[in-house]
């Protein structure tokens, strides 16, 4: 943990476990923090427990020193200050546990599906300006002291080596656009606006999988709120924060006006396409049954396995796709320099 730093989900996740355990064997919250603190690992984390600590020493509210650090999310010090109130901190803080596991296992399996392909991209990139900066130039000077023009190759051998050529003088341009690109994205997630619009992007790329994943967050905070204790209006008014997904939020935003002017929310889940079909009807019976909260955690499990699933088969795509394209790639620059100096070779015999 570091203080002054947004925590990463794994991080919240793991803060809510072990507080979560210490409250519920009946501990004072500052002994429970202090036995964190002491156990911390690192340095920063020390720092950040014994900066809460003083707070509830001086008889703050666990909600508060949180906010204070500004380490914690805002919905995460808002979930806490509501378990204090309602005398339920040590269900919040499960809740929370679990929300953060899903948001960190979200986070990973599509990291994982970047990464890959990310990789591939910057070999294929090193590959191609090692041949045709290092390579090529060789075999042209092999050509010259042989004194072998196009003219006298064979069509195949002239051909491959005008490619060559061709590859060889477009590949500055190439890496020059790649590292832009790369550059513009770094860029743009650092801003608000450019997530957005790399969201927006995502989401026209990769709709189905987008929306998966945004409907995995929704009833994972929806399912967080409703197991703290709150009503439907409450656990939409402070899930709607965390809908990254400018689509989701837009859906989410038509629910709470839905509700609020009197609909039914297991009726406005459907008419704004939330949910559908089997998840829907599972969220009506658990209206009804009031386990709402119970079936909203069922239906965020369904909705990251089924993330899951996609980004695997995603992923089982992209791999040999980008080898495939590396291996083409890197035989058209071989073939281009090769065939000529053969063909300059069987003259020569």
């Amino acid at each position: 943990m570091a203080g002054k730093l947004n925590l990463s989900a794994e991080e919240l996740a793991a803060f809510s476990a072990q507080l979560a355990l210490t409250v519920k064997t009946g501990i004072p919250l500052s002994e429970a923090v202090m036995i964190l603190r002491d156990e911390a690992d690192t340095e920063q984390a020390r720092k950040l427990l014994g900066a809460i600590l003083g707070k509830l020493e001086m008889g703050g509210a666990l909600a508060d020193a949180l906010r204070d650090t500004g380490a914690f999310p805002a919905y995460m010090t808002q979930m806490v200050e509501i378990g204090e109130a309602s005398g339920r901190l040590d269900n919040v803080l499960d809740s929370l546990q679990k929300y953060y596991e899903r948001e960190d296992n979200i986070s990973k399996s599509a990291k994982s599906a970047i990464t890959y392909p990310a990789i591939m991209l910057v070999i294929l990139v090193v590959i191609i300006v090692i041949l045709v900066t290092k390579v090529l130039p060789i075999f042209d000077q092999v050509f010259e002291t042989l004194g072998v023009t196009m003219e006298e190759m064979t069509p195949l051998a002239a051909g491959a080596m005008r490619l060559g050529n061709v590859i060889s003088s477009f590949s500055l341009a190439l890496v020059v656009i790649i590292v832009v690109i790369a550059a513009a994205v770094i860029i743009l997630r650092l801003t608000k606006g450019g997530r957005l619009g790399m969201a927006h992007m995502a989401q026209k790329l990769f709709h189905t999988l987008s929306d998966r994943m945004a409907a995995a967050k929704f009833a994972s905070g929806m399912a967080l709120m409703l197991a703290s204790g709150l009503d439907v209006d409450r656990s939409l008014e402070l899930t709607e924060p965390l809908m990254d997904n400018p689509v989701m939020r837009d859906k989410v935003e038509r629910l709470r006006a839905f509700t609020g002017m009197g609909g039914a929310f297991t009726e406005g889940v459907v008419d704004v396409k939330i949910f559908t079909g089997m998840q829907a009807r599972m969220l009506t019976l658990g209206f009804k049954s009031g386990n709402l909260d119970v079936v909203m955690d069922h239906i965020a499990d369904d909705y990251e396995k089924e993330v899951d699933d996609r980004l695997d088969r995603l992923i089982s795509i992209i791999e040999p796709t980008m080898v495939a394209i590396l291996c083409v790639i890197v035989g058209l620059i071989l073939l281009s320099a090769m065939l000529p100096l053969l063909g300059a070779m069987s003259s020569i015999l």
